[in-house]
Parts: C-alpha cells; sequence; structure tokens
C-alpha cells in the first residue's frame, strides 16, 4: 500500500489548472513532512515535460551539480548545448537557461525542499525574483517550489520577501481527515478506522502501515512494540524537523499529553516560559489553542490547549516513556498493559474531534436539520457543564451534541444533554440534539451519529 496514492483532487486539480495556463507559473507548495508533498508533485509531473530535483542539504556547488544532471536527463541536450557539455555553475545560469527551453514548449521544474538551498544560499529567493520578474514570466516556464520548511515557505511570501505578489498558486498540504484516512484501510469496520485515525493521525506515511487485514490489537503491537518499527521515533524526528529550537517543545507537549491543558498548567509542568514555545506549536499545526465556541477567540482567557496531531498526541501518552522498555524486547508487555489498557481513555479526545468535523461536513453539505454555521465546543465558566458539540448559527446556539467512544448510549444521555443545554447562552428555543457512540444508539428524538455514519462511504 505504500505506494498508492489517495484523494488530493483539489490539489492536483490546481497544478494541472496550473499546467494549463497558457503562460508561465510560480507555484509554491508546502506542508509538514510526511503529508505525501513528493507523492502528489510525482503524481502531477507524470509523462509531462519535467524536471523533478529534490535538494538534499549539500553544498551550493554540489546542489548545482546534481540539478544540472536532473536537468540533463530530463531534456536530453545534444550538439552544441550548453548543458551537453557541463554544469550549471550558478543557479541565475541555471534559470536563464531553464527559461530558455520554455520559450516554444511547456516545461514543468520541481524543486524539492527548496528551503534547503535558501539555507545554503540566502541570496537565492532575490536571485528568482530578478529572473522571473525579467525573464519567466514571458516565458512557459511552470515553477514549482516546494518544501516542508514551513516557516521559510511562508516567509518567501510574506510583505517586503522577494517573491511578495509574484506566487500564481500557493498550496498548503495539510494531513487527511479522518474520512480521507479512511481510504488507506478500506477493509476495516468503522471503528477500527476510528481507531487507526485516532492512532496514526492523518499522515498518508504513517496510515500505509497500518494492515486492514489486522486487527488494532496486531497493529499496535507491530507499529509500536517492535523495537524496529520506525514510527518508535518518530515523534522525535517529528519535532526536530519542525522545530529546531529544542527541549522546551518536548516539555510543553509532554504537560498537554498528561493533562495540563490551561496555559497556567503547562508552564507549571514545563517550568519554562512557554508563551513564545506555544505560539510556535501552534503556527505549525501540533497544537491548537480551544475557547468555548460562544467566546471571541481574540479577547477570551478561557482557553485550553490541545495536541492537535493524532500521531504526536498518542506518541507522547504512551510511546515516549517506553521506548527503552520496547528496545529491550519488552515490547508486547508495553502494547498490553499500557497502550491497550488506556486505548480507550485515549480515544474519547480524538473520536470528538472526528464526531465535530462529521457535523462540519453536514452543515456544509446542508444535510443538518437546522443551518449552523460554526462548530465547536463549550463550557461553563466554572467547568461544571460541558458540551462536546455546538453549533451556531451566526450567535445563536442552534444544535447541541454528546459524544461518547462507548459502544452504545443509552436514553438517559440525552436528558443529561438537554439539562447541560439550558446553562448555554443565547440559545434558540428549539435546537437540534446530537448524541454519538461508536456502535449502538437509542431511538430518541435527536440526530443519533455511530461510526459507520461518521465513516459513511468510505
Amino acid at each position: 500500500m505504500p505506494d498508492e496514492f489517495f484523494d488530493r483532487e483539489r490539489e492536483l486539480a490546481a497544478l494541472d489548472a496550473a499546467w494549463r495556463s497558457p503562460g508561465s507559473s510560480l507555484v509554491l507548495l508546502w506542508g509538514r513532512r510526511r503529508t505525501g508533498k513528493t507523492s502528489l508533485l510525482g503524481r502531477f509531473v507524470g509523462s509531462k515535460r519535467a524536471i523533478f530535483y529534490g535538494a538534499t542539504e549539500q553544498a551550493p556547488a554540489a546542489e548545482l551539480e546534481a540539478f544540472s544532471k536532473a536537468a540533463r536527463d530530463a531534456l536530453r541536450p545534444s550538439g552544441t548545448d550548453f548543458l551537453a557539455h557541463g554544469h550549471f555553475t550558478d543557479w541565475a545560469t541555471a534559470f536563464d537557461y531553464l527559461v530558455q527551453r520554455a520559450q516554444r514548449e511547456k516545461l514543468a521544474v520541481v524543486i524539492d525542499e527548496f528551503p534547503y538551498l535558501v539555507d545554503a544560499d540566502p541570496s537565492l529567493p532575490s536571485i528568482l525574483q530578478r529572473f522571473w520578474d525579467h525573464l519567466g514570466r514571458r516565458s512557459k516556464l511552470k515553477l514549482i517550489l516546494c518544501g516542508s520548511a514551513q516557516a521559510v515557505m511562508e516567509e518567501l511570501q510574506a510583505d517586503r520577501a522577494p517573491l511578495f505578489g509574484r506566487v500564481d498558486v500557493r498550496l498548503q498540504l495539510r494531513p487527511f481527515s479522518h474520512s480521507e484516512a479512511a481510504l488507506f484501510t478500506p477493509r476495516l469496520p468503522p471503528e477500527q478506522k476510528a481507531i487507526a485515525y485516532g492512532v496514526l493521525g492523518g499522515m498518508p506515511t504513517y496510515l500505509s502501515r497500518w494492515r486492514d487485514d489486522l486487527g488494532h490489537r496486531a497493529n499496535l503491537r507491530h507499529l509500536f512494540g517492535n523495537s524496529a518499527s520506525p514510527l518508535l521515533e518518530e515523534g522525535e524526528y517529528v519535532l526536530s524537523n519542525e522545530l529546531h529550537e529544542g527541549a522546551g517543545y518536548f516539555r510543553i507537549l509532554r504537560a498537554i499529553a498528561s493533562g495540563n491543558r490551561t496555559y497556567s498548567g503547562i508552564r507549571r509542568f514545563a517550568d519554562i516560559d512557554v508563551q513564545r514555545q506555544l505560539e510556535r506549536l501552534i503556527q505549525v499545526g501540533l497544537v491548537e489553542r480551544v475557547v468555548p465556541i460562544t467566546e471571541n477567540p481574540s479577547r477570551t482567557k478561557r482557553a485550553v490547549y490541545r495536541i492537535a496531531d493524532n500521531f504526536l498526541s498518542f506518541w507522547f501518552r504512551f510511546v515516549y516513556r517506553h521506548r527503552a522498555d520496547v528496545a529491550r524486547g519488552l515490547g508486547k508487555e508495553v502494547v498490553d498493559r499500557t497502550i491497550l489498557p488506556g486505548l480507550d481513555d485515549y480515544m474519547g479526545e480524538p473520536w470528538e474531534e472526528m464526531c465535530r468535523e462529521h457535523i462540519r461536513h453536514m452543515a456544509a453539505k446542508g444535510t443538518l436539520p437546522v443551518v449552523v454555521s460554526s462548530v465547536g465546543r463549550w463550557w461553563s465558566t466554572d467547568n461544571t457543564v460541558e458540551i462536546d458539540i455546538v453549533g451556531l448559527d451566526g450567535g445563536k446556539v442552534v444544535l447541541a451534541g454528546s459524544v461518547k467512544w462507548a459502544k452504545a448510549v443509552e436514553s438517559r444521555e440525552l436528558e443529561r444533554l438537554r439539562r447541560a443545554t439550558e446553562s448555554l447562552p443565547n440559545r434558540a428555543s428549539r435546537m437540534q440534539l446530537v448524541l454519538c457512540a461508536r456502535q449502538r444508539l437509542p431511538k430518541v428524538d435527536a440526530l443519533c451519529l455511530s461510526a459507520r455514519d461518521v465513516f459513511a462511504g468510505e
């Protein structure tokens, strides 16, 4: 399954539209590692006239020589063609050559991990700007710059940056949603699909490792109880690649995974000033700041923090502290005695988010009984009342739901939800109530959703 390609229709369509456009196109594609950027670009290039080059953190001269070889292999120069007899000695020469080869016929040039080249030669964006303004724009060159260093890719587009206002297509590749992730495990029953997504999140590289001919126990033993599994150290790899500055991020994520969700709780657990690190974790999509949906996020201080990446949340909760035990041959015991007993409790939060996302999807399709413009969570100021799903129509509360990672819920859960809604501000006179559980739901006057509904059609 690792070689299979799923979804990404929107991104492929945007790339294809850039290719079909009559003139030049400058495309920026970025996203976290493991989101499938290289696979997407490989699918896009296909049989097109294209150069595909992946930067590898070499010295500038070595990168130019390797890029020259990639161009030579793709374009097959001959005779007196410059590239047939040597290699590029600087990027200005390389870009000038490419535009010559793209005067009459389209040429796609993909530079993967472009931030590596910028690190090696900080003047490269300015060189590219001058080239694009004077020559690139007047050609049929389709230049696609891709990178996993999100801060660098975003800086390229910032106000006063060399490429500001010159990018034709901007694509941020995000992890798959739960319904998209289910494409990797078509043979699993719905609740097993939920477990796979709850553990691995939306990264294609991880999802391709979950075998849909095995149950979750066997998969957990294989992926996290096996000292040879690459996922055992993957959490540390993710952080070292996304965030280069060190251990403060580990402390913050450990704090959140241990149940310290408020700013003060995180700061006490981490024993450092966490403001800057939290902001950076939110910026790269690893942490989410959550506020009651009825409040203004920019004004309220009633915020909690959650690890927004399911894999990292699972890894910090169950794997981080037990890697040495797995390395010593105790992986089966770690899975059976630590992970499996705590799995149902862990699954509560990712299952809640799956259900909220399903309600958002229904709202967008217009299949809810009420019109909903935003969906989130809500809790009272004294923290005595919490409602898992709250839907607003403008500022009016029109939907409220309870989510349980239980196989079944009873009708009394609906009564508990009704009582909880009495604490909601600005609620509609009639609200749509929702109950979510894994398998069985009562026959009550409410919208009832099981895992089969949440993964319907997948």
